[in-house]
């Protein structure tokens, strides 16, 4: 609307003086600047709070910085609040996949409906906001790359911090992290740098092993597309403790992240006497595998599998 108001005061100036209207060239101009002008305006109007400045229930410390914690369960009841809990719940944290440093309402969507699916007794969902990234919750430290190559060791570091810290605040029995996509390729590489940090993972179309996939990716698109930033998930498999429970699921209509990626991460993870297993979800791609109708359950005796351990 701002633009089509600036076009017609144009074209209405132009005629008030009888001139005749500008060239094409000139016009084409104007409608640049108004293009560009529009944009600044959106982009100011648009711009999410800093995790800094944001309430501290919303925000975690990461050791350099903060991310943006946002609670989806909270968010899909009118912001009313979950009921006490009656003893240390498990904390189960979301972590959201690459998108270039940005995520849109149509990803906390998403993710509110996964929110949705995982809620259940004594348990506590919060969706954490990876390093780098700006949100319509808000916007985290860091760095994250336009081009998504951002597995980092900083970075993975600061995942690490953040779900300590979160443990630490909501006095948590266990905490679980459910990752997608690159999320779940940053929680693998937590459990096996920073094993502490969490005791279970659900690891939803995970390229768990950078290279190769990497390499399918640039077979698909026609040019190879190599990420010298990331680390490899593959790398730190041999250091996850046995005391840790994961799962992996990827869609059989999943052509991203192939279910080979993670099928060989867990094998390895598994050589060392980890609970770790693999299942390929039918029908789903990797997208719509945030709504596995199994997810529920999944989680449920992965709690189980961690809480009937002795201490």
């Amino acid at each position: 609307m701002l633009f089509m108001a600036m076009v017609n005061f144009y074209s209405a100036t132009n005629d008030r003086r009888g001139l005749k209207l500008a060239s094409p060239l000139k016009f084409a101009s104007f409608i640049q600047i108004c293009f560009t002008f529009a944009l600044i305006i959106f982009a100011q109007s648009t711009q999410a709070q800093g995790c800094a400045s944001l309430p501290q229930d919303r925000s975690i410390a990461d050791g350099k910085g903060c991310l943006t914690v946002w609670s989806p369960s909270a968010h899909t009841t009118n912001g009313k609040d979950q009921p006490n809990q009656a003893s240390p719940p498990v904390l189960v944290v979301l972590l959201h996949g690459d998108s270039g440093g940005g995520l849109a309402q149509r990803h906390l969507d998403r993710w509110a409906k996964t929110a949705n699916i995982l809620s259940g007794p004594n348990q506590t969902l919060v969706f954490l906001v990876r390093p780098g990234y700006r949100s319509p919750v808000g916007d985290s430290s860091g760095w994250a790359n336009p081009h998504d190559d951002d597995y980092t060791a900083g970075n993975v570091t600061r995942v690490a911090t953040a779900l300590q810290n979160l443990r630490v605040r909501h006095n948590a029995s266990k905490v679980i992290v459910v990752g997608h996509s690159g999320g779940a390729a940053i929680a693998a590489l937590v459990l096996g740098r920073f094993p502490s940090s969490l005791d279970g993972a659900i690891l939803l179309g995970c390229p768990c092993d950078v290279s190769p996939w990497r390499q399918h990716r640039g077979a698909q698109r026609g040019r190879q597309t190599p990420w010298p930033n990331s680390l490899n998930p593959m790398d730190a498999a041999a250091n996850i403790p046995t005391d840790k429970v994961v799962l992996a699921v990827t869609g059989s209509l999943d052509d991203n992240t192939l279910p080979l990626f993670a099928q060989a991460w867990i094998s390895a993870v598994s050589a060392r006497g980890v609970n770790a297993r693999f299942i390929l979800a039918p029908d789903l791609d990797h997208t719509n595998i945030l709504l596995w109708p199994g997810l529920s359950e999944q989680l449920r005796q992965t709690i189980n599998n961690l809480t009937s351990r002795a201490p």
